[in-house]
């Protein structure tokens, strides 16, 4: 269960909270199971924090930093963490949709079965996240930095992901129907398994990628010869 004094002290808002750090500056936050729905802790300090279960829905975590905090099985629905950092983070399981990631660092984050659909996650980093069997459907991930990330499993359903990094990447299994992932980076990804069907895929040049007969890609795509070519065209 949360400590009390926590939560009353992230509930108070942000001067509270860093006048608390100042005092404190190693303390870690137990704010587990908490109640902390449209909290206002906009560019605070709360790494490493306790945050499992806790209900984080239409909180303001804007450019907070939250590396290394376990936030699993939290809500984050409609919450902003625009260009928080985030590296780190454990968000197995979580609940994180329509959530404001645009520019945040969330390198090595777990977000393994976590649901993360409708978020605004432009530019996000995400190398090395573990994203096992999350569900990313309909995200717009344009620019976002995927390099080396763990995408078995991992569904991509109507994702904008024009110009992303996905090089790198271990995508066995993976689903990007109906996906939008134009000007994209390939580099020694692993494909085989994934499916893009109906998935639009201009200028994403597969030749150095790994794919093999299991991996399904859009009808009139030729992986072999990549280039201007697009399902929808």
């Amino acid at each position: 269960m949360a400590n009390q004094e926590h939560v009353k002290l992230a509930s108070s808002g942000p001067d509270a909270l860093d006048s608390w750090r100042e005092n404190n500056p190693d303390a870690k936050l137990d704010l587990e199971g908490a109640d902390l729905s449209g909290v206002n802790l906009a560019g605070t300090k709360i790494h490493e924090a306790n945050l499992k279960g806790a209900n984080l829905t239409k909180a303001r975590l804007s450019k907070a930093n939250l590396a290394g905090s376990d936030l699993t099985g939290a809500d984050l629905s409609e919450a902003d963490f625009g260009q928080a950092g985030m590296a780190g983070v454990d968000l197995s399981g979580a609940t994180v949709n329509n959530v404001n990631f645009f520019w945040t660092d969330m390198k090595g984050a777990s977000m393994k079965g976590a649901e993360v659909k409708g978020c605004r996650m432009n530019r996000v980093n995400l190398i090395g996240a573990d994203l096992t069997n999350a569900d990313f459907s309909q995200s717009n991930m344009i620019e976002a930095d995927l390099r080396n990330t763990n995408m078995t499993n991992t569904r991509f359903h109507s994702s904008m992901m024009n110009g992303a990094d996905l090089s790198r990447a271990n995508m066995v299994g993976a689903d990007f129907h109906l996906a939008m992932i134009r000007d994209s980076m390939w580099v020694a990804t692993d494909v085989r398994g994934a499916s893009f069907t109906q998935a639009s895929l201009h200028r994403s040049d597969f030749n150095l990628a790994k794919w093999d007969k299991t991996t399904t890609f859009p009808d009139n795509f030729d992986p072999e010869n990549t280039g201007p070519k697009d399902v929808n065209e």
